[in-house]
């Protein structure tokens, strides 16, 4: 709200200084006509701008994901270019502006030239709007709250009209150089927050990929939900966890503009003397967090690319204990995820979504053996080969977290079967309404049976032969006379409109639901599985749920996220014992309160109907992106867990 209120108080007050002077000048010299000429000039000024705002907001909403992060990145560059101009042009004419204001528009009138100050005001809200338009869009589009961004920017508009309306009744004196200084050290500091997001943004787009190493937690002090969180976020861009590139562009902005802002007046700003001080701070300020993410003592890292061909290397070699498996892609659309399989075909781990410029990492326990590295769509042989050497592990961990470690994982195990169960008895009432031929019923029945999926869908996807048999999307079928599931039925119910064609479909769902049902009992697992698939779930959600692909027919995405997020806490909540025990309480308040945050935000979109969700279609892209801000918060730390619990 704070930053948007400045924006368009400081950008309403030129405006306003502008047209003050010229309507007083128009008034006393009697010129009515020329005045009701100027005002409709405004006017139109004011609708034009408010024309490209929204032009501007509606191309944003309609690109795609990444388009719109490029988008996004351009319009914060663009505003910071400006609004840098905006204070160095004010810095040098503030204490001068007024009375030059005045000199034209009196030498205007003394050559009979009205109509340039008609021009002159009707220029003036032009580019200040203009200015404001890319400006408020930028703020918006780094805020996570549009209505307190909207109202924080109408406040200073009708603020700035109110000055301006003093200055055209001639009874407000306004010392325009200390309002353009101080309402300069705010927006420099707004700039330096969009920094960050053009960063941020460019990085999503796959423009930007160095420097994605954290630069410093800041988590203990930017705590998501919280007012103070706001505050930061909203006025000095700051984030819980910057990046490295994020941080840099953040100090190397904002240091040497403050200082050159705040520079004593009458003294020669020496501009070598400011670069210089910028950057040792920013470099002091990087040296103290660039360091890298320490892994677990004894624990064995293994670096995986993913190209065109496949996973690089192919083979890989590791001793038994805690493996952690580093992933970047290389430049590759065709391949974005990696999987470990064990000799039964069980994928053990696996990260998904990782598009060119973005990494991830997962760890866990392993024993001697061969395992199948796959990453699909590779142009060679999709299955590598990890090869893990030396004696076995126990069964059992040691040390004082091991008994809580152990209640964790039964404690999981007990979980997914009761889910697993509740999405068996769904299925039938599912299948027995296509049967029944009753439309209505098989879709309010749709969202809710599913979200029991999606709770344990991490588990699910372990079976790589049964998980596309249930969840997959037309564009995931090579032969769409194979498509079978859930997402098949879908689209039957709702573009259909009809229960016609779901039998086969429908008998298949419940067979293949009862295989899952079988397999899932006979499943162990290990701590950092818990973690990894907590993870994971929540990566469906930011990685491509967010995008309203997922439920693309029936838009009851919601209840996916609700099932998603469930099951991702429920995982944390059954480590968060032996996390504490080992250390780590921080670590778990902070995953909690983020927990928390996504909770309450999705809590706002409940609805009294059978779904018990408002549909995906009705999420705004500012909404859409907040949801996307929250879940990344929220996975960073999340995925530091699986390190603590291994070994």
């Amino acid at each position: 709200m704070l930053p948007t209120f400045v924006i368009g108080l400081r950008e309403g007050v030129e405006a306003s200084l502008i047209v003050g002077i010229v309507a007083a000048f128009l008034r006393q010299q009697g010129r009515r006509d020329a005045l009701r000429w100027m005002w409709a000039g405004v006017t139109v000024a004011i609708v034009l701008c408010a024309g490209v705002a929204v032009a501007l907001q509606v191309v944003d909403s309609q690109l795609p994901q990444a388009e719109q992060e490029g988008l996004e990145t351009v319009v914060a560059a663009v505003a910071v270019g400006m609004v840098t101009f905006m204070i160095v042009w004010m810095r040098r004419h503030a204490r001068d502006l007024a009375g030059d204001l005045r000199e034209h528009a009196a030498g205007a009138l003394a050559s009979g030239s009205a109509w340039a100050l008609v021009g002159m005001a009707f220029f003036a809200v032009v580019r200040e709007g203009l200015e404001t338009s890319v400006f408020l869009l930028a703020a918006f589009q780094a805020s996570g709250n549009a209505l307190t961004a909207g109202l924080g920017a109408v406040l200073g508009v009708l603020v700035a009209i109110a000055i301006g309306w003093g200055i055209y009744g001639g009874g407000l004196r306004l010392n325009l150089a200390r309002f353009f200084r101080l309402t300069a050290v705010a927006l420099v500091l707004v700039a330096a927050g969009l920094v960050m997001s053009a960063i941020h943004t460019a990085h999503e787009a796959t423009w930007w990929n160095s420097l994605q190493g954290h630069a410093v937690d800041l988590s203990w002090l930017v705590r998501p939900g919280s007012v103070l969180s706001s505050l930061l976020t909203g006025v000095l861009g700051l984030q819980p966890q910057p990046t490295v590139g994020e941080a840099a562009g953040w100090l190397l902005y904002c240091v040497p503009m403050l200082l050159y802002v705040l520079w004593p007046s009458g003294r020669r700003v020496r501009g070598r003397s400011v670069v210089v001080a910028g950057v040792v701070v920013t470099a002091v300020a990087l040296l103290a967090g660039c360091g890298s993410t320490a892994k677990k003592p004894g624990a064995h890292a293994l670096a995986v690319k993913l190209t065109d061909a496949g996973c690089s290397p192919a083979t890989l070699r590791a001793r038994s204990g805690t493996v952690t498996f580093d992933i970047s892609n290389a430049g590759t659309a065709k391949v974005t995820e990696l999987e470990l399989k064990n000799k039964d075909g069980i994928i053990l781990g696996e990260r998904e979504n990782i598009v060119s410029g973005i990494s991830g990492s997962f760890t866990l326990d392993l024993q001697p053996g061969r395992y199948t590295l796959s990453c699909p769509n590779g142009e060679e042989d999709d299955n590598g080969v990890l090869v893990v050497s030396g004696n076995a592990l126990p069964n059992t961990q040691s040390g004082a977290s091991a008994g809580l470690l152990a209640t964790a994982t039964a404690g999981y195990r007990t979980y997914v079967i009761a889910e697993t169960d509740a999405l068996a008895a769904g299925t039938r009432k599912f299948v027995a309404a296509l049967r029944a031929g009753n439309l209505q019923q098989a879709k309010d029945l749709f969202g809710p049976v599913r979200l029991h999926y999606e709770a344990i869908e991490a588990v699910a996807e372990s079976f790589g032969d049964l998980d596309p048999e249930l969840d997959a999307r037309i564009n995931d079928v090579d032969e769409p006379a194979t498509w079978t599931g859930f997402h098949h039925i879908e689209q039957i119910l709702w573009v259909k409109g009809t229960t016609a064609g779901t039998a086969a479909l429908g008998a298949k769902l419940n067979a293949d639901v009862r295989q899952l049902q079988r397999r899932v009992k006979t499943l162990a697992f290990q701590p950092a599985q818990l973690a990894n698939g907590a993870v994971e779930l929540l990566n469906e959600v930011a990685g491509s749920k967010i995008t309203g692909e997922e439920d693309r027919y029936s838009h009851t995405d919601l209840s996916d996220f609700q099932g998603n997020l469930t099951g991702a806490q429920k995982a944390f909540e059954l480590l968060r014992p032996a996390l504490v025990a080992r250390g780590h309480a921080a670590l778990v308040k902070t995953i909690a309160t983020r927990f928390a945050a996504v909770q309450k935000k999705l809590d706002a979109y409940k609805r009294a109907t059978p779904l018990g969700f408002a549909l995906y279609d009705q999420l705004t892209p500012t909404d859409r992106r907040a949801f996307a801000q929250q879940i990344d918060a929220l996975a960073e730390p999340l995925s530091t867990v699986a390190a603590k619990v291994a070994g």
